[in-house]
């Protein structure tokens, strides 16, 4: 929750989706691989290609769903993420074998339902666009949401074989190359660069030039919040079906909610509340008899 709160401040101030990821990652590095460290080193070449799949689909993910992030309310961007259990409940299935109980399934289609009421009003923008640009966020959204619960099948795979230091340290070196060399690529292409600062400078400060990246202390902040909560993932992972986990995830919603409405202002604050309040007893019924 806090790692989006962060996000959606920064983007908001005009901060390039890219180049906060990158930085990101660049910081996460040192201390994935401190922790990675003092743990055994995985032997299976299957543990390899799994959490350097994870990574890099994660960080495909992450760049789509921030920069949807951009244009959507932080109440509404963490809820959205109850319809990942459904992805989940999907990939867990042909990919892992697993097979939930029929609570656990219930559970599961709750916390969606709790997702489908909330969009069922503004599409998950929090205000009134045109058609064709809330079909573009809501496409970066759930097309991020695709890439990172296929990634997480591959990182749950990980996890189960190579524990959780070696886990996250895998998968943030393969997020970290994915983007620098799309940062490389995207440099050598003085077009492509000319044009993203021309769309940095109308977007976030009128045309009169580009806003001034944040200090190391604010990146260091970001990358602190993203690998303590992408550790616990992996944690989670390793103790619980796919599908259930994504819903555990949900409890954190609500505080989510509260922070859009007292941070950042957002509207329809009481029926959003009501909506996590579902997705919550989704969870309930899996802690319950899942």
């Amino acid at each position: 929750m806090s790692a989006n709160a962060l996000q959606k401040r920064l983007v908001d101030g005009g901060v390039s989706v890219r180049r906060l990821w990158m930085a990101t990652y660049l910081w996460m590095l040192l201390p994935a691989a401190l922790i990675a460290a003092f743990q055994v080193m995985p032997q299976t070449p299957a543990f390899w290609r799994d959490a350097a799949l994870a990574g890099l689909f994660d960080a495909l993910g992450n760049l789509a769903m921030v920069a949807a992030l951009r244009s959507t309310d932080l109440s509404l961007f963490g809820p959205l993420n109850a319809l990942r259990p459904l992805l989940a409940l999907v990939f867990g299935w042909v990919f892992l074998g697993e097979h939930p109980t029929v609570i656990g399934l219930a559970g599961i289609g709750v916390t969606a339902m709790g997702a489908a009421w909330l969009l069922a009003g503004d599409g998950g923008t929090g205000k009134k666009l045109a058609p064709r640009r809330t079909a573009e966020i809501l496409g970066l959204r759930f097309g991020g949401l695709a890439l990172s619960s296929v990634g997480a099948v591959f990182l749950k795979r990980a996890a189960d074989q190579g524990g959780s230091g070696w886990t996250l340290a895998i998968w943030v070196a393969a997020g970290s190359a994915l983007l620098a060399i799309a940062a490389f690529n995207r440099g050598n292409s003085k077009e492509s660069t000319e044009a993203s600062d021309a769309s940095d400078r109308d977007i976030n400060s009128g045309g009169q030039g580009s806003p001034r990246f944040p200090s190391a202390a604010v990146i260091a902040l970001h990358a602190a919040l993203f690998l303590a909560m992408q550790w616990a993932t992996v944690v989670i992972f390793r103790g619980a079906l796919l599908a259930y986990s994504f819903v555990f995830f949900q409890l954190g919603m609500i505080l989510q909610v509260i922070v859009g409405r007292v941070v950042f202002g957002e509207p329809a604050f009481a029926k959003r509340l009501a909506a996590c309040l579902i997705m919550a007893a989704g969870a309930g019924l899996i802690l319950w008899k899942g």
